[in-house]
């Protein structure tokens, strides 16, 4: 019975490691094995301790599986010990930070009325030299989301980037929101056919140094309140109900990982052909093992592999908490003090790093 669970979990292992190169768009199925890669990993590594106790030479499959997925593990639960880097130690630091501000909690999901202004006030206390915003969103109709009110509430940012994707005829807009202070030089949206969602590049001059940077937001799997509903109340559902309800959640999610395939391969291009080096954030809706992770990352460094440590998951919500919020850079600076700040102001948490831009060699 161990021999065929080990064979599962082998397989298993393989098929999460073939969906990081294999398009959603062709094999879904490869991409949703992949969210369950930490688990899978850890099975295989029981297995060889366990057949080495053993001693049986079977051990040696599951170690060479073990070596062979050792990256991916990295990306998942790195365990970097060091301390963290006083900024004057560095040469040209620049604060990052990355936030989905869930539309500064604009049905106060969380129950309290003064969330936004906690969100104001953690961003002015965490005082990041460039602010990247997802689900950035104003209403001209309501003076507490006024756009006046709410850049008002980053003034410490001398220059901003905004590109809003739906604009509705009440005042409402949504999009998303790169704030620096120092000055931007350049600035567009990165469109996808299709959907809302989209990305913005920014060009930004740091000390003499031109950096672009990436802001996105990829799609989601657009669960709506029924299909939360159906997971909180499983255990009361009859089969058929169960069945029905689990293929709406797998439709969507199919669509969305082919949504968000096509999203990153593009996002990819524009990365590969920038002139300056590239920091890239904001919420993939994906997971460090996934194509869709590995296309945009590119050659780029996670500067969570470099300078955080444990699973880090940034959802903050009802599904399992994954890492799908990053901070990529260019593969000459350097990354410290990964940060990933545990606050229910929104459905996902806000993540920093410190990236030195013009490394001592």
């Amino acid at each position: 019975m161990l021999s065929i669970l080990n064979l599962i979990a082998l397989l298993l292992l393989g098929l999460a490691y073939l969906g990081v190169y294999v398009s959603p768009e062709n094999i879904s199925f490869l991409s949703i094995v992949g969210f369950g890669f930490p688990l899978i990993w850890l099975a295989n590594l029981f297995f060889a301790v366990f057949w080495i106790f053993r001693k049986r030479k079977r051990a040696v499959l599951s170690f060479l599986a073990i070596i062979v997925t050792w990256r991916l593990w990295q990306a998942v639960f790195p365990m970097n010990l060091g301390h963290e880097i006083n900024s004057k130690e560095l040469n040209n630091p620049l604060h990052v930070m990355s936030y989905n501000v869930r539309m500064f909690d604009k049905y106060v999901w969380t129950g309290d009325k003064d969330t936004p202004q906690k969100i104001y006030d953690f961003i002015k206390e965490q005082n990041p030299d460039v602010l990247c915003v997802q689900e950035f969103y104003i209403n001209n109709k309501k003076t507490q989301h006024s756009e006046n009110n709410i850049l008002s509430k980053f003034k410490q940012f001398k220059y901003k980037h905004l590109e809003y994707n739906i604009k509705t005829h009440s005042g409402k807009k949504y999009g998303l929101a790169t704030f620096s202070k120092y000055p931007i030089t350049h600035q567009k949206p990165l469109l996808f056919e299709n959907t809302t969602n989209f990305s913005i590049q920014t060009d930004i001059e740091v000390k003499g140094q031109r950096i672009r940077v990436f802001n996105n937001h990829l799609e989601s799997v657009r669960l709506k309140q029924e299909n939360y509903n159906f997971i909180d109340s499983l255990e009361f559902k009859s089969d058929k109900e169960r069945a029905k309800g689990a293929y709406d959640i797998l439709k969507k999610l199919n669509k969305a990982l082919a949504h968000r395939a096509t999203q990153a391969q593009t996002i990819g291009r524009h990365i590969q052909n920038s002139p300056y080096p590239a920091v890239v954030c904001g919420d993939f809706n994906d997971t460090p093992v996934s194509y869709v992770y590995r296309t945009v990352r590119g050659e780029l460094k996670d500067a969570f592999i470099e300078s955080g440590r444990g699973l880090g998951g940034t959802y903050n919500g009802k599904l399992p908490s994954f890492r799908i919020d990053f901070i990529f850079h260019d593969a000459r600076f350097k990354s410290y003090n990964f940060k990933r700040n545990k606050m229910n102001y929104s459905d996902h948490y806000p993540i920093s790093a410190l990236i030195e831009l013009q490394p001592k060699r």
